[in-house]
Parts: structure tokens; sequence; C-alpha cells
């Protein structure tokens, strides 16, 4: 897991999911609440087409204090074939500020594989 430091006064936050290698991911993403098991956000997708895989988080940004991105994806080799290398990213940004980027880095398998990936987001 990774925590984002974010300023509440400033941009928005967004974030931004890439998938690395020869991989056919499909994924979900929950912004999940700070006080309590609702989501906020809870969206899906794929790297199969050409939309960018990029969310603007609820305005104003001091709203995500304490709430948590989940990126949970599924995914196989495009090819079918075992032994390239994946990596799976989820990165948070600020305006022009890199805040934080949590990675599933591996070994592709031949076979379905999942990952699940968090992000707290917290104040300075």
């Amino acid at each position: 897991m990774a925590v984002a430091v974010f300023d509440p006064d400033g941009p928005g936050l967004r974030v931004r999911f890439t998938f690395t290698g020869l991989v056919l991911a499909s994924y979900t993403f929950t912004l999940w609440s700070a006080t309590d098991n609702s989501w906020v956000m809870h969206e899906s997708g794929n790297n199969q087409n050409p939309a960018d895989d990029v969310f603007d988080l609820p305005e104003p940004a001091k709203e995500n204090a304490g709430r948590l991105v989940e990126l949970r994806t599924e995914f196989i080799a495009a090819d079918g074939e075992a032994g390239n290398e994946y990596d799976i990213m989820a990165e948070l940004v600020q305006g022009d500020r890199h805040l934080a980027e949590v990675h599933d880095k591996g070994e592709l398998t031949g076979k379905a594989q999942s990952s699940l990936l968090y992000v707290k987001l917290t104040t300075a």
C-alpha cells in the first residue's frame, strides 16, 4: 500500500492506472469512504481501448482525506504465453505534482492472474 499526502486546499486529485507488458486486463476502481464501508466512486474499465484509464476524484480535494483508492485487476497474457514480465501501476497526482504510486510487478503465468493495489489518501 502507498500513502499519498496531498494539499487539502490545492487542485483536484487524479488517479491514473497503467498496465505494462503484454497483458489483457480488466479492472475495477473503488474510492472508499473515510467514515464507513460505502464507496464514493466505483468505475470499471480495461486496457483494450484508446480511452485513458484516468479518473478525477471528487472536489474539493480536502474531501478525499482518509479515503482509500483500490484497484482490483484481473489479467492474462495477451498471447497466452508464460514468462513475460508485467507491471500494473496506480498513480496519484495533484495538479502537476506526483504524490504516490504503487506497483504490482511479476511474471505472466499463461493463466488468469489478479492484482490488488491500495493508496491511502491523507493531508499534510
